[in-house]
């Protein structure tokens, strides 16, 4: 019988080795064998608490859901960006960054930054007009970056594909760092240069992917060095929200 390991499981499901751990832990997916490893018929079974899990469901929600073959209400991803806006407000560092883990342990990567992360920055940025949102867009700031230094050394400590990430331009600051978490996540080694800068920006190690983060455009100088390295087979693609070419 033909069995997996927990890499390629992760690769086939979109799920990360934390999250595999995690849902076995929780009884939501059969133990492997650490020896032969993972069979075929676990593949159906995570990718069905995948498909679960997209919905924002907790774990003890998709348990009830496996047990009694029907899906119940859930708060889903709301639920879970209101919980980091109250330890925002409220909750010590330490607190917070317990829970930014638990989240991030308990969904797939894409999940959490996608349903989670990212729309909880854009209204701390766009529309917190209450008393202290400067202090809770710092907060959320440096707990993005607390996460993404934790993840990328898990990265690096695990040997993975190894990927550079440029800041070419940010549109804020905390951005380009969630896509180092998504892409960790995505079973990556970041490397992230996060400081925009005239001249290219050097890797400290070789790497088999090279992306350039575009946040705010880029320029038609950097556009042309781009296309240069491209032309010339190397590993290299523009990504961001804003890959247009600008005249600056």
């Amino acid at each position: 019988m033909k069995t997996f390991s927990t890499e390629a499981i992760c690769a086939i499901t979109g799920s990360h080795p934390a999250c595999i751990l995690r849902w076995s832990k929780a009884g939501l997916i059969s133990l492997h064998d650490s020896q032969t490893g993972w069979k075929v018929e676990q593949i159906g079974d995570i990718h069905r608490v995948v498909n679960m899990a997209a919905s924002g469901a907790s774990l003890n929600e998709i348990r009830v859901w496996q047990t009694e073959g029907k899906r119940s209400w859930t708060a889903g991803w709301p639920a879970h960006r209101g919980e980091l806006l109250w330890q925002l407000e409220y909750g010590s560092d330490r607190v917070l960054a317990r829970l930014m883990r638990k989240i991030d342990h308990d969904y797939c990567g894409d999940d959490y930054i996608n349903h989670v992360l990212r729309p909880l920055n854009k209204w701390l940025r766009e529309q917190d007009t209450m008393a202290g949102a400067t202090r809770r867009l710092a907060r959320f700031h440096e707990a993005v970056l607390h996460r993404a230094h934790c993840v990328m050394r898990d990265g690096y400590r695990n040997k993975r594909v190894p990927l550079f990430l440029e800041a070419i331009s940010v549109a804020d600051e905390t951005d380009v760092w969630m896509e180092a978490i998504r892409l960790t996540r995505q079973g990556f080694d970041v490397e992230l240069s996060s400081q925009v800068c005239d001249s290219p920006a050097v890797s400290t190690q070789s790497y088999e992917h090279h992306l350039l983060w575009c946040g705010r455009g880029i320029s038609s100088n950097k556009h042309s060095q781009f296309l240069e390295k491209l032309n010339a087979g190397q590993p290299i693609r523009l990504c961001g929200p804003d890959t247009r070419v600008t005249l600056s």
